[in-house]
């Protein structure tokens, strides 16, 4: 592990130490369902979900994190369960998160084409803007799902 990466790790302070360990096992959970269900399926069923009373206060305090710092411990969650190819796995978290606030959130799913090797992509885009990731990334690839 870098020097970078630890010096990162012990700016989290205890209490969203607490919250990425809510964050985790929803992490896990979506890349068990995303290998089981398919992907529209899984979406509109999360979307359904959010008006429920048990589900929808999962995770514990969400609310009073802003969007950006939501993100940055979405992406932490999802690089300690998925490693790499993270992309999906923090899209469903923001998606999920931010949904249940009440935010008009999109799940985008991109493909790009880069020397006869398909490439695919999953962002958050929040009231047209994207979250979590460079626009000018995003911008490469061609929009094959929005839900």
């Amino acid at each position: 592990m870098t020097l970078r990466k630890l010096r990162r790790l012990s700016e989290i302070r205890p209490a969203e130490w607490l919250f990425l360990a809510q964050l985790v096992p929803f992490t896990l959970a979506a890349r068990v369902a995303v290998k089981l269900v398919a992907l529209p399926r899984l979406v509109g069923f999360m979307a359904r979900c959010v008006g429920r009373r048990w589900l929808g206060r999962f995770p514990v305090k969400h609310g009073g994190y802003e969007v950006a710092h939501l993100t940055r411990l979405a992406d932490i969650a999802a690089r300690i369960t998925h490693g790499q190819g993270r992309c999906l796995g923090r899209s469903l978290l923001l998606f999920w998160l931010l949904k249940v606030r009440g935010e008009p959130v999109e799940l985008l799913i991109g493909i790009s084409k880069v020397a006869a090797v398909l490439h695919s992509h999953a962002w958050i885009e929040l009231r047209g803007r994207v979250i979590g990731d460079h626009p000018q990334m995003i911008r490469h690839f061609a929009i094959l799902l929005r839900f």
